[in-house]
This record gives structure tokens, sequence and C-alpha cells, in this order.
């Protein structure tokens, strides 16, 4: 065997050993993201299901309802001088504002948080929507931007699975409506 021989096999087996600790760079790398995901995803959600995160729909629904026929009312929103404490709409939109910048940017995954959220992200904006339109009257359509951005998503998450997501290929369990009968006695019996 000849020196330059043993350079050449020398020279593959180096960069045999310097690819394979790259591979297993990057498979550690998108493990390591998705642990930061999941991370993240398990805050966000613990945050939303906070209790006192839970009660701002319902109150943002009682706030909006009692108030918004009032010019006053809608003027303070225009000119940003509502009053922010214990304002549950507002603690909404913010709330979804910062979790939108997590999911735009990759930081928590779209699809579980879009599985577990769409409809109550939904049910979040049809609430709000009036509201955001007020505030940006003003020419700033950056306000609650990711908020938007987020509905955009559950738009299409929601055309995408109209009737949920569960997996085609796993059984579905029959679940017995025990009630039903009398529900619908109940029901023709108030109809009547």
């Amino acid at each position: 065997m000849t020196a330059e021989y043993l350079t050449a096999v020398g020279s593959i087996g180096t960069f045999v050993v310097i690819a394979a600790t790259a591979v297993a760079a990057v498979i550690q790398l998108r493990h390591m993201r998705a642990g930061n995901q999941l991370t993240g995803l398990l805050n966000v959600l613990a945050r939303i299901e906070d209790p006192e995160s839970s009660g701002w729909f319902e109150d943002a629904k009682d706030q909006i309802s009692k108030n918004m026929s009032d010019p006053a009312y809608r003027r303070a929103i225009l000119e940003g001088t509502f009053s922010r404490r214990d304002n549950a709409w507002a603690n909404l939109c913010n709330s979804y504002e910062w979790t939108g910048s997590l999911v735009k940017h990759d930081l928590i995954p779209e699809e579980p948080f879009m599985d577990v959220y769409s409809a109550r992200l939904l049910a979040a904006w049809d609430l709000v929507e009036e509201i955001v339109a007020i505030r940006r009257r003003r020419g700033d359509p950056s306000l609650w931007e990711n908020f938007e951005y987020l509905v955009v998503r559950a738009r299409a998450w929601e055309r995408a699975n109209p009737d949920g997501a569960y997996p085609a290929n796993v059984e579905r369990l029959k679940i017995a409506d025990k009630w039903l009968a009398a529900d619908n006695a109940a029901s023709s019996a108030t109809a009547n």
C-alpha cells in the first residue's frame, strides 16, 4: 500500500466521521426543537386554561353586550382611553395576540394548537371583531394582527377538517345517548 492510498482512505474515513457527526447533530437539533415547541405549547395551553383567562370570554361577552351601544364607550375604544383594568375583551385580544406571534414564528406548533382551540379562537374573534374594527379606524392594521393571523389559520384549519381531526384509520366509539328520547319528548312538548 502506498502512502497516497493510505492518505485517500484516511480522508474518506474522516469525511464519513464528519458526515455522521453532522447527521447526528441535525437529528439532535430536531429533537431539541420539538421538545422546546412542546414545552411552549404546554405553557400556552396552561395559560389559556387558567381560570382567570378562561373567564375572559364570558366577561368580555357581558362587557360588550352592555356597553357597545353607548357612543361614548365606542369613542373610548377608538381613542384608546378605555379602562384597561379588568377589561376582559382587551385581555382576550392581547392573549391571542401573543399566542399568534408564537404560532406565526413556529415557536409553538400550529396543528395541535388548532386541533384544540380553533373553534374557541373563532368564537373569540367573532366576539371582539367590532372592537378590532373600531380600534383600527385610525389606520393601524397591525393592531392585534397576530390574533387576526390565528383566526385566518383557524378558518383554514376548520375548512380542512370540517368533521374534526380524528384519525381516519382509528375506530370510533359507539356512544349511547340515553337521554335522546327524553330530550326529544321535552322539545316536542315545549313546541306544542
